[in-house]
């Protein structure tokens, strides 16, 4: 891939409208700054391959946490996120936006089954001239050295301890086994009142998984295109 692959995707992308998500935010209490968001989804949520880039989950995460902050669900102490599909951490430098600009307290835990510190293809524009670690990627992030990032599964993170997890994003592995697995064990660690976005519901054994956690959760089901679908969640009492 060349600097100009990755310029052309994201022209392209950046044009695009998406009405849902535009009303989305418009019900919830704030929406992220549009240079913000795509100056780092530049580099974080723009490979280039089959399908174009999207970034518009970025946009629900903010959104949704800083509602769900407002509303006061979490109460005193600390907040703390899991971030499951670590991927170029775009997803959890969002949750970090949200939790800074609310001026919450909070820590995030973003796993992802690729090594951080390892070099290897992540299919970014800033690779172009060599592969680089997780930190080096973010390298234009400070903030985003407040984000714990480690290498394990979805479901090893939500099997690491019992405490609280108030909000999660859910986008590591697209199967049905595995989000069934990491939506009981999330349950698990959630009041009533939390919040949990799941991404991608559009593919079969993630939609199934998530409409089975119905029982847990209340959703908002929004789908911007027809190749992305994310269900926003509220634990239920």
């Amino acid at each position: 891939m060349t600097p100009d692959d990755y310029r052309r995707a994201f022209d392209d992308e950046r044009r695009r409208q998406y009405p849902i998500v535009d009303d989305f935010e418009a019900t919830r209490l704030a929406a992220i700054d549009r240079y913000r968001l795509e100056t780092a989804a530049r580099i974080l949520a723009c490979p280039v391959k089959a399908n174009p880039p999207n970034w518009q989950h970025g946009r629900v995460i903010y959104a949704a946490v800083r509602q769900y902050l407002v509303d006061g669900v979490s109460g005193s102490g600390p907040v703390s996120c899991v971030d499951i599909g670590t991927a170029k951490g775009f997803s959890a430098l969002c949750l970090r936006w949200a939790l800074d600009d609310a001026g919450v307290d909070g820590h995030i835990l973003s796993v992802d089954v690729l090594e951080p510190t390892a070099r290897v293809k992540r299919n970014t524009v800033v690779e172009c001239d060599g592969f680089k670690t997780l930190a080096e990627t973010l390298a234009d992030w400070p903030e985003a050295r407040r984000i714990t990032f480690k290498a394990m599964t979805g479901i090893q993170a939500l099997s690491a301890s019992q405490d609280r997890i108030h909000i999660a994003f859910v986008d590591g592995k697209h199967t049905y086994a595995a989000v069934k697995d990491e939506t009981a064990l999330l349950a698990k660690r959630q009041q009533p009142g939390d919040l949990a976005i799941f991404d991608d519901t559009q593919i079969d054994g993630v939609g199934r998984a998530v409409q089975d956690a119905e029982a847990w959760w209340t959703f908002t089901y929004l789908q911007p295109l027809e190749s992305r679908r994310y269900a926003v969640g509220i634990r239920r009492g």
